[in-house]
C-alpha cells in the first residue's frame, strides 16, 4: 500500500496594498483547494490591510519590520538599512522554524528578504508581478527566482529566463459577473475606487463635483480614504447627490455588479477586474508610482477602447468632469461597452497554484 504523499509547507510574503495582498490570498485559497492538508502560512510587514485580507482568510500571519525605501529619501534609506539586520535575523529563525518546500512572494518590499534567504538555501521560490512595468523587488528577484509569474502578457522583467505568463489572481467570484449584457438606458450609477487604501485627490476633487452628479442624476458608490468618508459624504447630501461612501469595499462582486461605470486608479488588479467584468472605465494613474507603472496598466485598455485616462495635474476637475460627460453619454457609452476585448481568465490564481504545489513536491523528491 503506497503512502500518502507528506503534507507540503508553503511560506507567501506579501503586504502594502490590496493590490499584493488580494492576489496573494487568492493564490493561497487555491493552492488549499487543491492540497487541503498543506500549511500555509504569511510574512508580513505588519500593515494594518493585512488582517482584512490575511487574518479574515484564516492564514497564520508572521510580522517582520521593514520598511520600503522608494519615495522616501535619505531617511527611508537609513531607517531601511538600520532595520535590515533584526528583519534577516527573523525571517532566518522563521524559515528554519517552519521548514518550507516552497516560499511565495508577491510583490513588495516584503517579499525580498524571504524569497533571497530561501534561495540561497535552496528552497525553490516563485514571484508573482502584477504590474506591466516590474516593482523594485521583482526587478531583483528575477535574477534567481525558480519560477517568475506575470500578470500582463506583454510584462518584462531583466531575466526572462523563468518568466511565465499565467495573468493575474482575480476574486473567484467575479466569475458570476462575465458576460453581462449593456442595457438601451444611459448609464446611471459611479463607483469609484481610489485602491484599497483610498486616493487623497480622487476624493476632494469628487467632493467639488458633487453638484455637477446632481445636476447629471449620477447615484456614487465611492470608496475613499477613512479621513475623507465624512467630509465627502457631507458634500455629496449638501448637493443632494445619491451616494453611498465607505473607506473599504468588502463586497467587490456586488460594487461592480451594482455600477455601470468604474472610476479608480490603475493598480493591476483594478484595471483586470475593470476588463473581467467589462466595466466601462475612467482611470486616474497615481502619478508616484513606480515607472509611472499605473498609466500603462490603464493604457492597456484605453488602446482597446474600454476606458479613458485622466492624468491628475493642471485643470484635473475640468478635464475629469470632461470625461465623465462623455462616459455618461448613452452612445458612446453603449459604443465602449460593446467593444471587443481580450476576455479575462480567472484561473490565475489556480494555475499559479498548481505550480507551486509542483514546484514544492519536487523539492521533497530531492
Amino acid at each position: 500500500m503506497n503512502a500518502a504523499p507528506p503534507n507540503i509547507r508553503i511560506l507567501v510574503a506579501a503586504s502594502g496594498t490590496g493590490g499584493h495582498l488580494g492576489p496573494a490570498v487568492e493564490i493561497a485559497k487555491a493552492i488549499r483547494r487543491k492540497e487541503p492538508s498543506a500549511q500555509i502560512e504569511f510574512v508580513g510587514a505588519g500593515r494594518p490591510l493585512e488582517e482584512k485580507f490575511i487574518d479574515a482568510a484564516g492564514f497564520r500571519r508572521h510580522v517582520i519590520s521593514i520598511a520600503g525605501i522608494k519615495r522616501r529619501g535619505l531617511r527611508g534609506v537609513f531607517e531601511f538599512f538600520a532595520a535590515l539586520p533584526r528583519a534577516w535575523k527573523a525571517t532566518s529563525a522563521l524559515l528554519t522554524d517552519f521548514k518550507p518546500q516552497l516560499v511565495l512572494g508577491v510583490g513588495g518590499y516584503v517579499s525580498f528578504l524571504p524569497v533571497t534567504l530561501a534561495a540561497w538555501r535552496g528552497i525553490p521560490t516563485w514571484i508573482h508581478e502584477a504590474e506591466l512595468r516590474p516593482g523594485m523587488a521583482n526587478f531583483f528577484l528575477c535574477w534567481y527566482a525558480s519560477k517568475v509569474s506575470t500578470a500582463f502578457a506583454g510584462a518584462k522583467l531583466p531575466n526572462m529566463k523563468n518568466v511565465v505568463y499565467t495573468g493575474h489572481p482575480l476574486r473567484q467570484e467575479l466569475k458570476s459577473l462575465q458576460g453581462r449584457h449593456v442595457t438601451d438606458d444611459a448609464p446611471r450609477r459611479l463607483l469609484i475606487m481610489g485602491g484599497s487604501q483610498g486616493a487623497q485627490a480622487i476624493d476632494l476633487t469628487c467632493k467639488e463635483l458633487a453638484p455637477f452628479f446632481t445636476e447629471r442624476s449620477i447615484e456614487i458608490f465611492h470608496q475613499c480614504r477613512p479621513e475623507n468618508v465624512d467630509v465627502v459624504a457631507d458634500a455629496y447630501r449638501l448637493a443632494q447627490t445619491r451616494h453611498r461612501v465607505v473607506s473599504f469595499i468588502d463586497d467587490m462582486a456586488a460594487a461592480y455588479s451594482w455600477a455601470d461605470v468604474g472610476m479608480s486608479r490603475a493598480g493591476a488588479g483594478t484595471v483586470m477586474e475593470m476588463e473581467a467584468v467589462n466595466l466601462p472605465a475612467i482611470f486616474i494613474p497615481y502619478p508616484y508610482a513606480q515607472g509611472n507603472h499605473q498609466a500603462a496598466n490603464a493604457n492597456t485598455l484605453v488602446a482597446k477602447g474600454k476606458a479613458l485616462v485622466v492624468e491628475e495635474g493642471a485643470h484635473f476637475k475640468s478635464r475629469l468632469q470632461s470625461a465623465l460627460e462623455k462616459m455618461f453619454t448613452r452612445e458612446f457609452y453603449r459604443q465602449m461597452f460593446l467593444k471587443p476585448c481580450e476576455t479575462r481568465s480567472l484561473n490565475a490564481a489556480d494555475e499559479i497554484a498548481q505550480g507551486c504545489v509542483e514546484l514544492a513536491r519536487s523539492s521533497i523528491s530531492v
